[in-house]
């Protein structure tokens, strides 16, 4: 009779741990799903849409399902490289939203800049007696120069010679003539 009391003890023991507990009151009365939550189950990207549900806390009934709107690229753009006057230069747009596969160096497009071409500005310099007339032609953004030069040097103007009087004590005569274009002076011993 002692192993038969102990064995229905056990039997009781797992109808009681192995059947859930049911609740007679929720069989009966209806849920009014008062107590609900929203709940996102996946997140919008920039290029797909999320979702979320609408579930009763009480029942765990699912309500309502609603798409959330894809949030779209947040687009910035950013000179990668600068266009000098000869080379093209680079822009790079990307997205500033967080895990977008366009995210900072992964670029949604990028774009090339035209050359900016040269600057020019002419220098005239005017022809002396030892150099023709140069033009120097140069860039104002880089280091570009050239140089045309046009007819020929004017050579000198020089004046008549003159004998100088201090080389007549010294017994060694000298004469000198001037340039009036450009004021060089050569000066000779007279034989």
């Amino acid at each position: 009779m002692r192993a038969r009391n102990i064995t229905m003890v056990v039997i009781l023991f797992i109808v009681l741990v192995l059947v859930p507990e049911t609740n007679i009151q929720a069989k009966t009365k209806k849920c009014n799903h008062k107590n609900v939550t929203w709940i996102t189950t996946s997140k919008p990207s920039c290029t797909d849409e999320g979702m979320k549900v609408k579930k009763c806390k009480n029942c765990g009934k699912i309500l309502k399902i609603k798409k959330i709107k894809k949030s779209g690229h947040r687009l910035r753009t950013q000179i990668e490289k600068m266009p000098t006057c000869t080379k093209p230069g680079l822009t790079a747009t990307y997205c500033l939203n967080p895990d977008c596969i366009y995210g900072y160096r992964k670029y949604y497009k990028t774009e090339k800049i035209a050359p900016l071409g040269h600057s020019y500005i002419d220098k005239t310099y005017k022809a002396t007696c030892t150099a023709p007339k140069t033009i120097v032609t140069s860039c104002k953004n880089c280091k570009y120069k050239s140089t045309h030069k046009e007819g020929k040097a004017l050579g000198h103007h020089w004046s008549k010679w003159k004998l100088n009087t201090d080389s007549m004590i010294k017994k060694k005569p000298k004469k000198t003539r001037i340039c009036s274009r450009c004021g060089k002076k050569e000066t000779v011993y007279v034989k």
